[in-house]
């Protein structure tokens, strides 16, 4: 990748020191970029410095990161370590079913130990105030008043 914007920078005629000004990225770093330094582990660093050098030498900045990204090795090895990771997978998904179902027999059988629930009484609920009944019976009545209850 480094040796492909260093290309684009000749063929531009655009020198190191004017594109580390553009970019705003020390020239020491370019010039790592530009050696490879970068190519063998693009982090989000060197990526980042591909986009800004791709975008001042004129380029597709995508299409720059697409090349410093490693092409998929078309191994066997490769599969089979895939292969592995997908019976990892169903593994687990295997025993997350099992215990589920584990768990739903276990609570359908315990249902059946536990008590009758009780019939539903009325819908209506009636509930008395007792700080107002409390009140009514402790208050004295007035002259000429009866006493009413509630």
């Amino acid at each position: 990748m480094g040796a492909y914007l260093a290309q684009q920078r000749h063929l531009r005629g655009i020198s190191l020191e004017h594109l580390a000004t553009l970019t705003r990225i020390p020239q020491r770093s370019l010039e790592r970029l530009e050696a490879g330094a970068f190519d063998r582990d693009p982090d989000g660093f060197s990526r980042g410095f591909v986009r800004t050098v791709a975008e001042a030498l004129g380029l597709d900045p995508d299409e720059s990161v697409a090349r410093l990204l490693p092409e998929p090795a078309n191994d066997p090895a490769g599969l089979r370590r895939g292969w592995r990771s997908r019976r990892v997978v169903l593994l687990a998904l295997g025993v997350a079913l099992v215990v589920s179902a584990a768990g739903a027999w276990w609570a359908v059988s315990d249902q059946s130990k536990a008590p009758p629930v009780p019939e539903a009484g009325p819908a209506l609920v009636y509930r008395r105030d007792a700080v107002r009944a409390l009140a009514a019976e402790t208050r004295q009545p007035k002259a000429g008043e009866t006493r009413r209850s509630r």
